[in-house]
C-alpha cells in the first residue's frame, strides 16, 4: 500500500528521447501522512537564474514539499553539473535540520513546450503516491507557508485544484492573477480580485491539483495538460476537463507567490498572442457542450470578431488571425475526439460579462 510507504527512493524513470539524472535519496517522515504530501513540477527552458531562484523558493517550503522534478525542455545549454549539486544542496536542507526534499532533474534534447513538459514531469512521479502535485513556472516563487495553506485549503474544501493567490514579483503588494475566469465571450482572464468573475480553475503558473484529478486527466489521449497546445490556456483545458467530471475549485487565498511573467515568450510577444487565442478555441470545442454552444454561440463570435480588433489596436493583428485560423480549422476534430467525453454545460461557470479588460 502507498499510504504505508514511509520510506521511498527518488528512482530515474527514462523515456526514449531524454537524458535523466538520478540525484538524491528522501525519506518521508513517519509522523507526515503520503497523502498529504505534494511533488512540484517545475519546467525549465534556457533561463537558469529564474529557475534557481524558484528552487532556492521551494526550498523553504514549511509544510508539505516532498520532491522537486525539473524538466529541461530542449534548452541551449544543459543544466550544469555544479548547479544541479547546489540544488540538492538547498533542498536537502541539511544546515537547517529539516526533512529534505527530494530533487530529480530530467533533460530532454528537443523543447517539448510547456503542457508536454509537465506531462513529463507528472508521469515521472505519478507513482510514488503523493495526495497533490503542484505545477508550478520556473518564474514563480512561494512564500514558505504557501503549500501549507494551499492543501490545507484543498482538504477543508474537498476541491481537486486549488488557485494560490499571486502576487507580482517586481511589486509584491499588485496582484498578478487569483486564478482564471472564462466569459460567455471565450475570453480567459486573469481574476484581479475575488469578486472579479466565478473562479473556474487555477492558472498554469501555480496550480496545486489532487490525485485522482491527476490520474483521471492523465488518462486522456492528449494527456493531462493537452500537448498540442504547446504553452497557453493549457490550464483552462484542464479546468473545464475537470469541471465537466465534477471535479471543485478552491482559492487559498492567503497562499501567497510571486510571479515575475513573460519569461518564456515575453508578456504580449506574437507567438504568445498566437498560441493563446488558437488554443482557447480549441479548448471550447472540446469543453462545450451542444446545450451550451447554443446558449453562448452568439457571444462567442462576437468574442472573436473582439479579439481581432484588439489586436489591430494591439500590433499583433496577424498574429490574432493566424491563431484564430489555426483554431477554427481544428475545431471540427477537437470536437469530434471528445464527442464521447463529458462537457461542461452550466452556463454559471462562465462570467456573465461580454468583455473583462481591452
Amino acid at each position: 500500500m502507498l499510504l504505508t510507504r514511509l520510506l521511498f527512493t527518488c528512482e530515474l524513470i527514462t523515456s526514449a528521447p531524454s537524458l535523466s539524472v538520478n540525484l538524491t535519496v528522501c525519506k518521508v517522515p513517519r509522523e507526515t501522512r503520503v497523502d498529504q504530501l505534494v511533488d512540484a513540477v517545475v519546467v525549465h527552458h534556457n533561463r537558469i537564474d529564474l529557475t534557481g531562484r524558484c528552487v532556492e523558493a521551494l526550498a523553504r517550503d514549511e509544510g508539505p514539499l516532498r520532491t522537486v522534478t525539473i524538466i529541461d525542455s530542449g534548452s541551449v545549454t544543459s543544466i550544469a553539473d555544479s548547479q544541479r549539486e547546489l540544488w540538492v544542496e538547498l533542498l536537502g536542507r541539511r544546515k537547517e535540520g529539516r526533512r529534505p526534499i527530494g530533487l530529480f532533474v530530467e533533460s530532454l534534447k528537443e523543447n517539448v513546450g510547456f503542457a508536454e513538459g509537465n506531462n513529463r514531469g507528472l508521469a515521472l512521479r505519478i507513482r510514488d503516491g503523493a495526495g497533490f502535485y503542484l505545477i508550478l513556472n520556473n518564474d514563480a516563487y512561494l512564500e514558505p507557508r504557501t503549500l501549507t495553506l494551499m492543501v490545507d485549503t484543498a482538504l477543508e474544501s474537498g476541491a481537486g485544484m486549488v488557485a494560490p493567490a499571486v502576487y507580482r514579483a517586481d511589486d509584491p503588494e499588485q496582484v498578478d492573477r487569483f486564478g482564471l475566469t472564462l466569459t460567455r465571450s471565450g475570453a480567459g482572464y486573469d481574476r484581479k480580485n475575488e469578486s472579479d468573475g466565478p473562479l473556474l480553475c487555477p492558472s498554469g503558473c501555480a496550480a496545486l491539483y489532487r490525485r485522482d484529478l491527476v490520474l483521471e486527466l492523465m488518462a486522456d489521449p492528449e494527456g493531462f495538460f493537452d500537448r498540442r497546445f504547446e504553452a497557453y490556456a493549457e490550464d483552462l483545458d484542464v479546468g473545464l476537463r475537470a469541471r465537466a467530471r465534477g471535479y471543485r475549485v478552491a482559492f487559498a487565498t492567503k497562499a501567497k507567490i510571486l510571479h515575475q511573467g513573460g519569461a518564456t515568450f515575453g508578456p504580449s510577444s506574437p507567438q504568445s498572442y498566437f498560441l493563446r487565442h488558437r488554443n482557447t478555441i480549441w479548448t471550447i470545442a472540446k469543453n462545450f457542450s451542444t446545450e451550451l454552444l447554443y446558449e453562448v454561440g452568439f457571444w462567442l463570435i462576437l468574442g472573436q470578431l473582439a479579439g481581432i480588433f484588439n489586436g489591430v489596436r494591439r500590433r499583433r493583428f496577424f498574429a490574432i488571425v493566424r491563431g484564430k485560423i489555426e483554431g477554427a480549422k481544428g475545431w471540427g476534430e477537437f470536437r469530434r475526439q471528445a464527442s464521447n467525453r463529458s462537457k461542461v454545460s452550466d452556463l454559471g461557470l462562465l462570467d456573465h460579462r461580454f468583455w473583462i479588460r481591452p
